[in-house]
């Protein structure tokens, strides 16, 4: 195999052979290719040069379901979940959720299923607990299970165990073991060589993108492995000396620090020229307590003091003002940006140091950069190249570079060399102890017990949110610390962090699932507020106005609450309602007995062949969809002033069929309701209840992890458009129906604003991945209610845009309030 990117050759012609029933390990340093190799077998990239073989046979994989068909999946080294779906949907979304008899989503065997896989792996997880909130540690668990739900004849596990601790890390190796005796071939990328050398049956090396050597894991040694690794004899694992300068002064203090349902009662000091190990479980409320002390979180009591004054820290800024920097756990979400680039991330907590009158200068960037560069040895192409591009442990490299540029006294990280392979680790493990030699207090946060004994001159041990004990280096033992870390009350596989919510959480999680009982509050708490104004409001008249408002807004939202779903908008669905009216009503003149029905069609297939255009913009060009409906509403604005010519089509010349949708029907509401209401019906059952609805909100998210899971993203986005452009059309028919008249000048106009409102009202995100048909219904009623209101008050209609407007403002505060609340962060980078 070999690999290029952007020129750089990555892979340079890599021979390996997998053998069923065995436990083969890749290893190397960060930038040595392991991590490309996976993906090149899982086909998520395709090799330049070179062929797979599977059972002998050439096979060629153009995406990762191609992979994946054949029974080849991979663990990503970063957890790809959808955090707006359920545990179960993460786990069976790529092999396919379980059908019912009538080809629906069978609920019911999809969580008895995922229960089952949970239970394989001892993980106490609800299958039905939504995804976003839970720890590294339990999303990493969820993609093994759904790993393990495709049967897979090669598994692939990219650094499975970095976010794992000891126990969680045995039990993968129990149930690895359990499939090497079923057959599996299992290729198992770590930098942890203890383990690697207590579950491989052979071991390949690369470096710099190149294949060294294999060997058989009972035929080597640790040292061997490490020189084949870094190309020299292997020096000494780096620790603190034993004889280091004792500690100085007290830099940070924390008195009964304490955050409801995070941590209680946290209380240490770090001292000048002291390393403070943080140690527990995942889940016992160590990063939270690193993330407080950053003012990332806010804590509800106790003290923080830095060189014996007490702060409050609001906002991180503060905290950087006192001199503390903070290394998160996290590098991909917190620590970077990585569509920018090395210079840009290096520099970006130091911007005035690079900046003149304003401007950033690219040159001092460039400056800055290239020095932490050549300081922590950091492997790239160049410092313009993205920081999404770099391997792991280079990314990692890059986070300390930007935190070492603001000159701190006070480091505080998390994971300090999480997927870091193990060159680059005593790097780590040197800087750490050169920056206490230097005078800087330092608390590292690490699952790795080598680690927290080797570096840490106390260590404090942290269990369900509180502090435990605290050793110093001469009594500290792994079994100490393990034996603190899990007590003896606790239940194996239990943390504090996975099933102990806040209240906050736990108040967001019942927001959420009632957010329809709110709706629908409002809305008689509007209808009695307008009463108690104008009593007439109350009567049959203003039911009937409320119920005509609803069809054509109704139609148009289940269109874009399918395209929002997916993290996109559809700008342009008035204006497609415009061109689908006009086309109808120029067919009604052109053959004035054409069946009801062909004009349906017509309408439908106008709307659906705009719906494509967007979908095609945004799908296949790339274009943003924001930009894509904002150009093509403008463009079909333009199309329907020329069809028409300007000219207005009167109520003598549309059909009285189709006038008549709008004045009978069955139980006397009109044909009209029941089209709106059979639409919002099959929508629902179509999102809820079909694979690929459900794909839908997987694509919007998290686009990536769709992909990866085999998801083709491209299709479904073509496939919403498609819908919302559809739908447009069918309104666009029913909109002469419901005024009488098709005017060039005024139909569809201002509609967007509309139904945006109504489904970010009923739920929907703009940042994709959530809504629902039922909420979409109850902003519908809310704006019609409000619609036929304001006039009964005699309010000007422009009051009606103030509403659609704050409504619209409120619902997405909302909704980003509640998706901060389930996190549990910020979610800023850091």
């Amino acid at each position: 195999m070999t690999k290029r990117f952007a020129g750089v050759t990555v892979l340079d012609g890599v021979n390996i052979d997998l053998s069923a029933g065995e436990i083969h390990t890749i290893i190397g340093e960060n930038g040595a290719g392991k991590s490309t190799l996976m993906k090149l077998l899982a086909g998520v990239h395709q090799p330049d040069e070179g062929r797979l073989l599977l059972d002998g046979n050439p096979v060629t994989f153009r995406t990762p379901l191609d992979a994946m068909r054949q029974g080849i999946v991979l663990i990503h080294q970063e957890p790809l979940n959808f955090p707006d779906l359920t545990v179960a949907e993460n786990v069976l979304m790529a092999n396919g959720l379980p059908r019912g008899r009538l080809g629906q989503i069978d609920w019911s065997a999809t969580h008895r299923r995922v229960t089952d896989l949970l239970a394989a792996l001892d993980v106490p997880l609800d299958p039905r607990r939504k995804m976003a909130g839970l720890s590294i540690a339990d999303q990493q668990m969820v993609e093994l299970a759904a790993a393990l739900s495709q049967n897979a004849r090669v598994l692939l596990m990219d650094e499975p165990t970095a976010a794992l601790t000891p126990k969680e890390a045995d039990r993968l190796f129990d149930l690895a073991k359990r499939l090497k005796q079923q057959g599996v071939a299992i290729v198992f990328i770590s930098h942890r060589l203890p383990e690697i050398f207590s579950v491989s049956d052979r071991i390949t090396v690369l470096r710099d993108g190149r294949l060294v050597g294999s060997r058989v894991t009972a035929a080597t040694s640790p040292e061997e492995i490490i020189q084949m690794m870094v190309g020299r004899e292997p020096g000494a694992v780096h620790s603190r000396d034993s004889h280091a300068p004792a500690p100085g002064r007290e830099m940070l203090r924390i008195e009964g620090l304490t955050s409801p349902g995070q941590f209680a009662d946290v209380s240490f000091t770090v001292r000048a020229g002291e390393i403070v190990g943080l140690a527990g479980l995942v889940g016992a409320g160590r990063t939270e307590v690193a993330e407080a002390l950053f003012g990332v979180r806010p804590w509800t009591r106790g003290k923080v003091f830095v060189d014996g004054q007490p702060v409050e820290f609001a906002h991180p800024a503060h905290a950087m003002a006192h001199g503390i920097a903070y290394v998160p756990e996290d590098r991909a979400r917190h620590g970077l940006l990585l569509p920018l680039s090395v210079a840009q991330n290096m520099t970006l907590a130091t911007l005035a140091d690079v900046s003149s009158n304003g401007f950033v200068s690219a040159a001092l960037e460039r400056s800055v950069a290239n020095k932490w560069k050549d300081q922590l040895g950091i492997r790239l192409r160049e410092v313009s190249q993205a920081a999404g591009e770099l391997s792991g442990g280079n990314q990692q490299k890059v986070v300390f570079a930007k935190w070492l540029a603001t000159r701190p006294r006070i480091f505080i990280v998390d994971e300090p060399t999480r997927g870091v392979d193990v060159g680059a680790k005593s790097e780590m493990h040197r800087l750490l102890s050169d920056l206490a030699v230097a005078g800087n207090a330092i608390l590292m946060v690490s699952s790795d017990l080598p680690e927290v004994l080797s570096l840490s001159d106390r260590v404090v041990v942290m269990r369900a949110g509180r502090i435990v004990t605290e050793l110093n280096r001469h009594k500290a033992t792994q079994e100490s610390i393990m034996l603190a870390a899990a007590g003896t009350e606790r239940q194996a596989g239990q943390t504090f962090g996975s099933n102990t919510t806040s209240k906050l959480r736990r108040f967001a999680t019942v927001i959420s699932r009632f957010r329809e009982v709110g709706i629908s509050a409002f809305i008689l708490l509007t209808i009695i507020l307008v009463a108690m104004r104008q009593p007439r409001f109350l009567s049959i008249d203003s039911a009937r106005s409320v119920a005509m408002y609803l069809p054509l807004l109704l139609i148009m939202a289940v269109g874009q609450l399918t395209v929002m779903a997916s993290r996109n908008i559809d700008l342009a669905i008035g204006s497609t309602l415009g061109l689908a009216a006009m086309a109808a009503g120029g067919l009604f003149i052109a053959l004035p007995n054409v069946p009801l029905l062909a004009a349906i069609a017509l309408a439908m297939a106008v709307g659906l062949v705009a719906g494509l255009v967007n979908g095609a913009l945004v799908a296949w060009l790339q274009v943003p969809a924001i930009i894509a409906t904002i150009g093509t509403m403008t463009a079909f604005r333009g199309l329907i002033y020329i069809a028409s010519g300007g000219r207005q089509i009167d109520p003598d010349e549309l059909p009285p069929a189709l006038i008549c949708l709008s004045q009978t029907g069955p139980i006397n509401i009109p044909w009209i309701v029941w089209i709106a209401a059979i639409t919002a019906a099959i929508g629902a059952l179509f999102l809820r209840y079909t694979r690929s609805g459900r794909a839908v909100f997987a694509v919007g998210s998290n686009a990536k992890a769709a992909a990866l899971r085999g998801i083709p993203v491209n299709r479904i986005t073509l496939m919403v458009f498609a819908i919302s452009g559809a739908l447009a059309g069918l309104a666009g028919l029913l909109f002469g129906s419901r005024f009488g008249t098709i005017n060039p000048a005024s139909v569809g106009s201002g509609d967007e604003l509309k139904v945006i409102s109504a489904v970010v009202i009923g739920g929907a995100s703009v940042n994709g991945g959530s809504g629902g048909v039922v909420g979409t219904v109850l902003g519908c009623i809310l704006l019609g209610v409000i619609a036929v209101a304001l006039p009964a008050l005699r309010v000007s209609e422009f009051w009606q845009l103030v509403v659609y407007g704050m409504a619209i403002l409120s619902a997405a505060s909302l909704d980003a309030l509640l998706r901060r609340a389930r996190s549990g962060s910020t979610g800023g980078p850091l």
